[in-house]
């Protein structure tokens, strides 16, 4: 009986170090590390014979993407304390199967700072991934925080916030629109962000399918809807979502997917006080889902017609 050569753990020599053994799972690829806070090692830098380890990491996740390359599944892990300022130029997810994830927590979560009107995440290639970072509006009215053109872009475990009054994102995450942009996943996310400038959180206004929203929390002021549909999306999932808008002038401001199909489940909206629907899914199938018109009623669960 032939006998399987290679296991889940694989053994690699990273610069400066020794050997060790990898999760060839969440690994396949290479390995690069970005990470500009001042604790830490003081070799770091954009160039070639850097980014090969922690104690010599990048300094730019820009950068770090011209390193990587398309359909390997390359992963850039962000070190604590990192922060990438994006002006003028956008930070371009161009290299397809990549993943970005941060390490570290609270003030330390890695963040992705987006300092103007303009600047934008532009996801342009498929099955990107981001994990575990802090993205900030760092500016009035940022238009758009992050644009998907490409399927199967997840957005998993970040923080996105407005990083005080006045500093806010208008939409921040938003589909190609009138794009088959497909697989499209936001999950165990928090989103914060009370500016009456806002229009919509998560805005799905393309023709893409099996979307998956679930298990986030929204907190904040969207004058649309915090989950907007207003494409054809089919065969979507919403699930699990925790919302309060605050606006309190327009219907419907919770979830929104009046031109979606799929299933809405176990979602609970708080909408502002005159808000005349929490939750709009005609077309989906749903189940238990929850709406109140103020934020601070408690008492027994009685499911909305959506």
């Amino acid at each position: 009986m032939a006998i399987a050569q290679r296991t889940p753990l694989f053994d690699r020599n990273p610069q400066y170090g020794w050997y060790d053994y990898g999760n060839f799972e969440k690994h396949p690829a290479n390995i690069w590390f970005v990470g500009n806070c001042a604790t830490g090692s003081t070799a770091r830098a954009d160039a070639a014979g850097f980014g090969m380890s922690p104690d010599s990491p990048f300094l730019t996740i820009a950068y770090a993407l011209t390193q990587c390359t398309n359909s390997t599944g390359d992963v850039i892990y962000c070190l604590p304390g990192h922060v990438e300022a994006v002006l003028a130029t956008d930070l371009t997810l161009n290299v397809i199967g990549v993943t970005i994830i941060g390490i570290g927590e609270g003030s330390y979560q890695p963040i992705i700072s987006l300092d103007a009107e303009g600047s934008t995440i532009a996801v342009s290639a498929a099955s990107v991934t981001i994990e575990h970072m802090h993205i900030v509006a760092n500016f009035a009215d940022v238009s758009v925080a992050i644009t998907v053109a490409a399927s199967d872009f997840t957005l998993r475990n970040c923080r996105c916030t407005g990083d005080g009054a006045g500093l806010n994102a208008e939409i921040w995450v938003q589909d190609g629109a009138l794009l088959t942009t497909h697989r499209i996943t936001v999950e165990d996310c928090i989103f914060i962000d009370n500016d009456a400038a806002n229009d919509e959180c998560l805005a799905f206004g393309g023709t893409g399918a099996e979307h998956v929203v679930r298990r986030n929390n929204f907190i904040g002021t969207w004058g649309t809807a915090c989950i907007s549909v207003t494409g054809a999306c089919t065969y979507m999932l919403i699930a699990d979502n925790n919302v309060y808008n605050i606006q309190a002038l327009v219907v419907d401001t919770g979830i929104n997917a009046a031109t979606a199909t799929g299933i809405c489940v176990n979602n609970r909206a708080s909408t502002g006080n005159a808000s005349v629907n929490q939750i709009t899914a005609p077309a989906m199938v749903k189940c238990q889902n929850y709406g109140g018109l103020i934020g601070d009623a408690n008492g027994p669960l009685d499911p909305i017609a959506t």
